[in-house]
């Protein structure tokens, strides 16, 4: 429960620190450029940083890591809150980029370490689900503060919010957490010896399809509903419900997983996906546009704690789930930040439009991944040597 509050916060604190660029670029009479710039720091820094969040686990303990995740997050809000200059801006989305980047690798990790096998999917999409709850929930209190105080005193809130969150974290986290999880008898797992894994590959592969496809749809669904004729003003309800198809996709999708093997729903699901979209293109009545929105968020995310259990399926128990949740996480990031670029140039030159129907066709290229990982076996990376050799072997 504890990690699931901290997925609360830290997904909230995610998405509520871009919240504030609309606000940040008035007080400061920025260029729009210089939103995007802000944003790329942040994304920029997540994948970096998840990529050697396994070795830092490793080096200082989980639990360290999620304290580390906390205070960097508290730090970001301190330097926007003190902020005076724009290039001390790029400094606060950088710690922000770096406390996102640390937790989610190893919070998904943990928990698909202490779970059972037969509900992994069921434990990981709950896991998500929490964090769905606080980006409604701290992004709407951040954009209601600042609205309300400025963006620069709502950063001071959301900093002490960030230094009692790192307090009661030291409290109720155990300290031998990361003995506890396993950490220092797990067996480290190089990048190397993932690449030969082909469930891991396939599951990986599965995930930047996903990411590519899904991470960054709800950004262009607010252009489409105008299209159609929808207010802008308006456009933040029909958000709200394909976020709640998110957290409820997540709480659906991962027990049907356990029910019925993992890749099989994430094929299903994906096919839904993609039917959804070009249904949502090309009708435009306001109920079907809800119904739509909230099935298409059930399939469009609710498929993530699925392929993470894939990941964490295709490595041996003995294995770092820490090592493999950070490649598995930068991979898959980094989809999402090549995706966005991608999108903006095809909603330039072909209307917003096109950046749906591109969303359904990568989204039909999970397809593969998911089926040969059905039908793979599951190499072992280090199953055939000792412990202390796989040890040796680059460590």
């Amino acid at each position: 429960m504890t990690l699931s509050i901290c997925n609360f916060l830290s997904k909230g604190w995610e998405v509520s620190i871009l919240a504030p660029l609309a606000f940040i670029q008035k007080e400061y009479a920025l260029p729009l450029y210089t939103v995007g710039i802000l944003s790329t720091v942040f994304i920029v820094s997540q994948i970096s940083i998840s990529f050697f969040a396994g070795k830092i686990a490793h080096a200082i303990h989980s639990r360290n890591v999620i304290l580390l995740s906390i205070a960097a997050s508290a730090v970001s809000w301190l330097v926007l809150f003190l902020s005076g200059s724009v290039p001390v801006l790029y400094l606060a989305y950088a710690f922000a980029g770096i406390s996102s980047g640390l937790f989610e690798p190893i919070g998904n990790s943990l928990v698909a370490k202490i779970s059972n096998s037969k509900n992994r999917s069921t434990a990981i999409g709950n896991f998500a689900a929490f964090g769905d709850m606080g980006r409604i929930a701290v992004l709407a209190s951040a954009t209601a503060l600042a609205g309300l105080l400025g963006a620069n005193r709502a950063s001071g809130v959301l900093f002490v919010s960030g230094l009692g969150a790192l307090f009661l974290a030291g409290i109720f986290i155990p300290k031998a957490a990361g003995a506890g999880n396993g950490e220092a008898g797990e067996i480290p797992v190089h990048l190397r010896d993932l690449l030969k894994n082909r469930k891991f590959c396939f599951a990986t592969a599965a995930g930047i399809a996903d990411s590519f496809s899904s991470a960054s749809l709800y950004i262009w669904i607010p252009f489409l509903l105008i299209a159609k004729g929808i207010a802008l003003a308006n456009t933040l309800y029909f958000t709200v419900i394909f976020f709640a198809g998110y957290m409820s996709g997540r709480l659906l999708l991962g027990r049907l997983a356990d029910r019925h093997g993992a890749p099989q729903v994430l094929m299903a699901s994906k096919l839904a996906m993609s039917a959804l979209i070009v249904l949502l293109t090309l009708l435009s009545g306001r109920v079907e546009m809800v119904v739509l929105l909230f099935f298409l968020g059930v399939f469009t995310r609710g498929s993530s704690p699925v392929i993470r259990a894939m990941v964490a399926d295709s490595i041996d128990e003995r294995v770092s789930f820490h090592n493999a949740f950070s490649a598995y996480s930068s991979a898959s990031r980094g989809s999402t930040a090549l995706c966005r670029p991608v999108a903006g140039f095809l909603a330039s030159c072909a209307g917003v439009g096109s950046v749906f129907y591109m969303a359904a066709a990568v989204s039909l290229c999970t397809l593969y991944p998911a089926a040969k990982y059905k039908n793979g076996s599951c190499p072992i990376p280090g199953a055939g040597q000792n412990r202390e050799a796989v040890l040796s072997d680059g460590d």
